[in-house]
């Protein structure tokens, strides 16, 4: 599988390139009150409004402020809604053998259970694959 690499809250993860619209680094979001704990606000794009995620809160870690970078990705099936992830920057195109996917850890809290579906190892470091659905 072809992966975009992410770091957020010091840690590297991983999402299914062919899920990425478009990485966007300083994105100018606008927050709106009384939203989900982890819904950080919503962004204006050509191709609509975009919910911006915070990943740090999916987590169930603090929301920092140098989470302005974003992820957006393409439409999700069966769906209109667009859907963009905050982190603290975007890396690189890797290559992850979906044969080393593993399940997460034993010790991973119920919010990381929920977003991250998966880890493996890719050029030496160990990312944690990000299940956007």
């Amino acid at each position: 599988m072809k992966a975009l690499s992410l770091l957020a809250e010091g840690e590297l993860f991983a999402v299914d390139v062919t899920i990425v619209q478009k990485v966007i680094r300083n994105i100018p979001y606008t927050l709106v009150p009384s939203l989900p704990h982890a819904v950080a606000g919503i962004a204006s794009m050509k191709s609509g409004i975009v919910t911006m995620i915070s990943l740090a809160e999916l987590l169930g870690r603090q929301r920092s402020d140098k989470a302005v970078h974003a992820i957006v990705f393409k439409f999700l099936a069966d769906s209109n809604d667009q859907m963009g992830l905050l982190i603290d920057m975007p890396g690189e195109l890797i290559d992850i053998d979906d044969n080393e996917i593993h399940p997460p850890v034993l010790t991973a809290g119920e919010e990381e259970k929920n977003c991250v579906s998966g880890m493996a190892e890719a050029d030496g470091k160990l990312y944690r694959k990000i299940n956007v659905e």
